[in-house]
């Protein structure tokens, strides 16, 4: 069947399940934007860029995790960068994972209960490595120094990001604590072709 080797084959999951609402699945990413689809869907996230130019949005770190948009004019990311739109990821891939379903309206999410976690740590030319980490320690329950407890703990957290280079402690360390707390992390291998080795987060252990 065409297509059938790009994507999920979902029709015998849901066969047997779709999804339960006490799950909750963190979206870490580019935070999310008010949706049809996601209508009803998502829990108290919350704003994890402390650099306001990188933010966007006006301020640090806050409680809103609403995507002001990530776009840059030219030049504004590095010397000969290239002027870039918008990509509203984070509401991108809150979708995929959890968009309402058989509603005969946009697209189908993998998981048609679930509630989604949005967490804000990717703006206008990135994101920093500390608000990444801290962000994904938040996202499954424990504790950030200045950043109020996280009162609905995900089962699962989306990472769908990463650079290059080794895992690193602070990635690490995190995940090994997510882990024994039984959250589940998933990341991305990557967009770019190359061997997920030398990508990271994709390269912690644990994910």
């Amino acid at each position: 069947m065409a297509g059938s080797q790009e994507g999920l084959n979902l029709l015998p999951a849901w066969n047997l399940t779709t999804g339960v609402n006490t799950t909750v699945v963190a979206v870490i990413d580019t935070g999310i934007r008010p949706h049809a689809d996601l209508a009803g869907r998502t829990v108290p996230g919350y704003d994890f860029i402390a650099d306001v130019a990188t933010a966007n949005d006006g301020d640090g770190r806050d409680s809103n995790p609403a995507d002001p948009g990530d776009w840059s004019s030219s030049g504004q990311c590095f010397p000969g960068s290239p002027a870039e739109d918008s990509s509203w990821h984070g509401t991108h891939v809150a979708g995929t994972i959890g968009a309402n379903s058989n509603n005969n309206s946009g697209v189908a999410g993998v998981n048609w209960a679930a509630r989604i976690l949005p967490l804000r740590v990717l703006g206008r030319c990135g994101g920093f490595l500390s608000d990444i980490v801290d962000a994904t320690r938040w996202a499954g329950g424990l504790a950030v120094p200045g950043v109020p407890a996280n009162a609905n703990p995900a089962d699962v957290i989306n990472l769908s990001l990463g650079g290059s280079g080794a895992c690193g402690a602070s990635y690490q360390n995190a995940f090994n604590e997510l882990n024994a707390a039984g959250v589940v992390s998933v990341v991305a291998a990557g967009n770019s072709g190359v061997n997920a080795s030398g990508a990271r987060p994709a390269n912690c252990d644990g994910v």
